[in-house]
């Protein structure tokens, strides 16, 4: 054979390398894009201070630690905080030992994050073996795409760490690797689960009771797993119960503190509205979770994989169209296709029609009965408690989202095998449609939203460094006005009175977290911040409202900022002239008014206004003009010629006037 020949033969038999098919191509797709989520998330974890009112509010007791370590206990912190130890103590822990930086517990946060991405990556790999790469991946696209998690996956808040330890008490059920510490791990995880967020109870029992059910061969070897959670749940419970004895609190008081009273009411307001809508894990996936709730219940009640999803589909597709409707939430426009904008309304269209080709999908991506009866029961438990009780925020269905996205991803899963099977460019529709989803997720990081990005962009890196711009983006408005407000008044040894607890999260020792009741709460008070919000109003009526306590008679209370409905600074005495002027629009030009007097607070004023309506001019009013500056005024005044016959009329009454304007 010649030189030639042998080259050639050589070649033929040379090993091509193989191309990649359609569904690694969508894996590596899936990875990239988490990657990309991922450093966006560590951004903003490393620029902005935290924002969300738990953050600070339960993240005193954090600061206290930091200050104060190894004491445990302080009359600062909120009592609820005692129930979440994980996050809490060992984001204090990181602040005694670097010193105070937010930075370092959204880093934490973040953390627990991909902690749970990494669960549910783990768990979807071992319900779909066959596909066990773009399981994982698109586990983890399906967990971007819940708002919640996306808001949140830096926040500092509790929910996405009780998530991530559900899920790995769960990873550690299979982890049959670890031999004889298997199930002392199974233990603990169960028991830093419930000191995360005691909210992780519920979703325990589901997982306990979707571990018992199965085939008769190795029942024993389950139930010793539930006996792990067990003895781990009561270990949670021991501390749980050893912290209501130190607050002089009844177990079940403390253990469901900050879920009664006013919260159960809100619940039972936003409870039908929030059931009907059924977008628990954000609009975008209100569809796909409803078809899997369907598709689950039709296969565990005998159906074949194809029928259940003809089922399936009709099913979900009207209810996600006539849920919202029905809850009166949203208009004729929202259902099926979520809230964004046009994008993201043909990608969840385009991904809701994919679901079509799970009729073709081979036998070896079909999700099993068992496994679907067991990720319903799991979320089970979860789903009524929050239904019962947590619906005014659905951030508070957490320890169900890996269930939940679980189910999601092995009832999406056999429309890309499917696909696949007609075509490997079929594949390409519900993996561009997610793809779209994900890479929009990205703009709810922190709710930034794409305004928020923007301001970001605008500042460029040296932006990052500018911790004014930062607060502000992080707070809001609102807040940080009065942040800004607080700092341009008070001095080291001032006290501060307020029901705010974030205040205290910045100043510590010198705010007194008190409800607003009566006057006599002011003396001893540099100053008093008033919330107004809402929230706020429905609990305390006219305490809520700063009349009221510009009526005291035992203070001088200057107003020095308010935003109305948020908030109010008053100074007692005297304020620092770096005082502003609370945001007050100035009344516009009306041309000739009477102007019956000036005051320096509204109560003052409004007696004044009615003092001179009983006297005839009906038409007068209150304006404000500044922080702490009132006047009754009567405006619409024609000519001066009827203006002063306003003001001897006035005058015959023995009331003081003036024409003002013109």
């Amino acid at each position: 054979m010649s030189d030639s020949s042998s080259a050639t033969a050589q070649a033929t038999h040379r090993p091509s390398r193989a191309r990649p098919g359609s569904l690694t191509l969508a894996t590596r797709a899936y990875f990239a894009v988490a990657v990309v989520f991922l450093a966006l998330a560590l951004l903003v974890a490393i620029a902005l201070p935290y924002g969300e009112y738990d953050a600070m509010a339960f993240g005193v007791w954090s600061r206290l630690i930091g200050e104060h370590w190894p004491t445990f206990h302080f009359a600062q912190a909120y009592p609820g905080a005692y129930q979440r130890p994980v996050f809490f103590v060992l984001q204090g822990l990181l602040w005694h030992v670097f010193g105070f930086h937010q930075w370092l517990g959204r880093l934490l946060s973040l953390a627990f994050s991909v902690l749970l991405a990494a669960t549910v990556a783990v768990l979807a790999g071992r319900i779909a073996p066959r596909y066990r790469g773009l399981a994982a991946a698109l586990s983890i696209v399906v967990l971007l795409t819940v708002s919640y998690f996306d808001r949140y996956v830096a926040a500092g808040l509790t929910d996405v760490p009780v998530a991530a330890m559900i899920g790995l008490t769960a990873v550690l059920l299979y982890a049959r690797r670890l031999g004889r510490a298997q199930l002392p791990l199974v233990g603990v995880a169960a028991a830093l689960a419930i000191l995360t967020k005691p909210s992780a109870l519920a979703a325990l029992i589901g997982l306990g009771a979707a571990v018992v059910i199965g085939p008769r061969n190795g029942l024993r070897g389950r139930l010793y797993a539930l006996l792990a959670i067990g003895l781990g749940t009561v270990a949670a419970l021991a501390y749980d119960l050893s912290q209501a004895r130190y607050f002089h609190m009844g177990f079940w008081s403390f253990f469901t503190l900050g879920s009664g009273g006013f919260w159960a009411q809100l619940a039972g307001q936003t409870r039908r509205q929030v059931l009907l809508d059924g977008a628990w894990l954000g609009p975008d996936l209100r569809i796909f979770l409803w078809f899997g709730f369907v598709y689950a219940v039709a296969r565990i009640v005998g159906s074949r994989h194809r029928p259940a999803v003809l089922v399936a589909f009709p099913i979900s597709a009207v209810w996600s169209w006539l849920g919202p409707h029905l809850s009166g939430a949203h208009g004729l426009r929202v259902g099926i296709l979520g809230t964004g904008g046009t994008t993201e309304q043909l990608a969840v269209l385009v991904l809701a029609a994919s679901l079509l080709f799970a009729l073709a999908a081979p036998d070896d991506a079909v999700p099993d009965r068992l496994q679907l009866a067991r990720l319903l029961l799991w979320a089970l438990p979860t789903l009524v408690v929050f239904g019962r009780e947590a619906t005014y925020t659905l951030r508070l269905l957490s320890p169900a989202w890996p269930p939940l996205v679980l189910l999601v991803t092995c009832t999406l899963l056999p429309a890309y095998a499917g696909a696949r099977r007609r075509s490997e460019w079929l594949v390409a529709v519900p993996a561009c449609a997610l793809l779209t989803l994900v890479v929009l997720a990205t703009y709810n990081i922190n709710g930034l939203g794409a305004s928020g990005w923007q301001q970001l962009r605008a500042g460029g890196f040296s932006g990052l460094t500018n911790a004014a711009s930062m607060r502000s983006l992080a707070l809001g408005g609102d807040f940080a006005d009065e942040i800004d407000a607080v700092e341009s008044q008070i001095t080291r040894g001032d006290r501060i009175l307020t029901y705010d607890g974030r205040l205290v999260f910045f100043y510590l020792d010198q705010v007194d977290i008190q409800r607003p009741q009566s006057c006599a709460q002011l003396p001893g008070h540099r100053l008093f911040v008033l919330l107004e919000d809402d929230e706020i109003r429905k609990q305390f009526g006219t305490r809520a409202s700063p009349a009221f306590w510009e009526a005291c008679k035992n203070a001088t209370l200057t107003k020095v900022a308010e935003r109305p409905g948020a908030f109010a600074v008053f100074v007692n005495g005297v304020a620092n002239p770096a005082a502003g002027e609370c945001g007050v629009t100035p009344p516009p030009d009306q041309g000739l008014a009477i102007e019956f007097g000036r005051m320096r607070t509204a109560a003052a004023a409004e007696a004044l206004q009615r003092h001179v309506a009983a006297l005839g001019f009906i038409q007068a009013k209150v304006e404000q003009l500044g922080c702490s500056l009132y006047r009754v005024v009567e405006t619409g005044v024609p000519n001066k010629a009827v203006g002063q016959s306003i003001i001897a009329e006035a005058k015959s009454a023995g009331v003081s006037v003036k024409l003002v304007g013109g």
